[in-house]
C-alpha cells in the first residue's frame, strides 16, 4: 500500500515536470524497494523489526567488546601438570 501511494505521489508531482513517460519509470524505481520490503524475512522478523535489531545492536547497546584469547591447549595440559612442558 505504501508502494502504491510513493509511487503515485511521485507520477502525480512530477509528470508535469519531467514528463509523464519519464515519471513512470521513477515511479517504478521509487516503488521497487518499498515492495520488495514487504517480502524480506529473516529469522521471523520483518524489515522494520530486522533494521530495529541491528540499529539496538550496533549503535543504542553497543557496550565494548575486549577482546581476550585463550589458549586451550595451554589450559588442558596445565591441568595435567607443570612438568608436561619441555
Amino acid at each position: 500500500m505504501i508502494a502504491v501511494g510513493a509511487a503515485a505521489g511521485i507520477y502525480l508531482g512530477l509528470g508535469p515536470v519531467i514528463g509523464k513517460e519519464t515519471a513512470s519509470w521513477v515511479c517504478i524505481l521509487a516503488a521497487a524497494p518499498v515492495a520488495l520490503a514487504g517480502f524480506f524475512h529473516y529469522n521471523g522478523m520483518t524489515l522494520e523489526q530486522f533494521l530495529w535489531a541491528v540499529v539496538k545492536s550496533e549503535f543504542l547497546f553497543a557496550g565494548g567488546r575486549p577482546f581476550a584469547s585463550e589458549n586451550f591447549y595451554y589450559n588442558l595440559l596445565r591441568r595435567k601438570g607443570g612438568q608436561d612442558f619441555d
